[in-house]
């Protein structure tokens, strides 16, 4: 199985829900600084920035928080619960 890579984790603004991007290798530093270990991500994962250039202009740091999104349900399990 291959590492995911970092670096392609989607980035957005909570706020305004822009996507952000960054330089390379901001993503990979961030998570050192924070303690998390890359090789837990996936792509289901996405950060979510508490604001952005856009929304809060002249600022130049956000507080950022990686989630990780739960798996979709199949169409037939959705039909079905929906059926019921």
């Amino acid at each position: 199985m291959k590492n995911f890579d970092p670096e392609l984790l989607y980035v957005e603004c909570s706020l305004c829900g822009q996507p952000i991007i960054w330089r390379r290798g901001l993503t990979s530093k961030l998570l050192k600084m924070a303690g998390i270990d890359p090789t837990t991500l996936d792509e289901r994962c996405v950060i979510m920035s508490e604001g952005c250039p856009a929304c809060k202009p002249g600022e130049t740091s956000f507080t950022t928080q990686v989630i990780r999104l739960g798996k979709e349900k199949s169409d037939a399990s959705a039909r079905h619960a929906a059926a019921n």
